[in-house]
């Protein structure tokens, strides 16, 4: 029968060389020579880097609430100005648009100054209207909105006997304008330079017209252009 040889326990290479055991040695069993220095420096450093990420969650929480908030302060001021816009007019009622408009977000704002505008015309204030409208013109400036305020603040102005403003501001809405647009902003130039004495910017505007214009309406059109000049003449 073979002789039994006494048997030898195995020892695990990592146990007898001395190797490092538990995570880090198994993190550092798999990383590169090449990646060695950055998990050192991880390491030495990770109360530094855990209090940064920290701050990072801190600041992505702190943006996220304080939309939150803008979101809900926006909503609730919608709410506001819905009621206002409900109340039937009255002195009140635009003394209350004065004061939401003064205050309200910015989001809100340009909205709460149109409807300051529309209650102050029914109120019969035509300054406090076209101040309204002028206030949101320049808040929404060059923006759908914006345009909207600018020529209701020169229809305002013509209603006012305030014409030679009106053409000046309409003069700047001519070219701002969309195109669907710009045929009532030509119409109320030509009416707002005939009232402040400048025909010839009325027939201007009459000429712009006529050429987009058809049938009954270039007509007319036309007809005016020639009721001005001939008034021309005769002074």
């Amino acid at each position: 029968m073979a002789e039994k040889r006494p048997s030898v326990p195995v020892q695990h290479a990592s146990a007898a060389s001395g190797a490092p055991t538990g995570l880090l040695g198994g993190l550092q069993s798999e990383v590169s020579v090449e990646a060695a220095p950055l998990l050192g420096f991880i390491a030495r450093h990770a109360t530094l880097i855990m209090t940064l990420l920290a701050l990072f969650v801190l600041v992505v929480v702190g943006i996220g609430a304080r939309q939150w908030y803008v979101d809900k302060r926006d909503e609730e001021a919608r709410l506001d100005l819905s009621r206002l816009t409900a109340r039937q007019q009255s002195p009140a009622k635009l003394e209350a648009l004065e004061r939401f408009a003064s205050s309200a977000p910015d989001a809100v704002r340009v909205a709460a100054l149109m409807e300051l505008g529309l209650s102050a015309l029914a109120d019969g204030d035509v300054d406090k209207a076209a101040v309204a409208y002028g206030r949101a013109a320049a808040l929404d400036k060059d923006q759908p909105m914006g345009l909207l305020a600018a020529l209701s603040q020169a229809e305002v102005l013509v209603r006012a006997g305030k014409n030679a403003e009106a053409v000046t501001l309409l003069e700047t809405l001519e070219n701002t304008v969309s195109e669907s647009m710009r045929p009532r902003v030509r119409n109320l130039l030509a009416v707002a330079a005939v009232r402040a004495g400048k025909p010839e910017r009325a027939v201007k505007a009459y000429e712009d017209l006529a050429a987009g214009a058809r049938g009954d309406d270039a007509a007319f059109y036309r007809f005016r252009i020639e009721q001005l000049r001939a008034a021309g003449k005769d002074k």
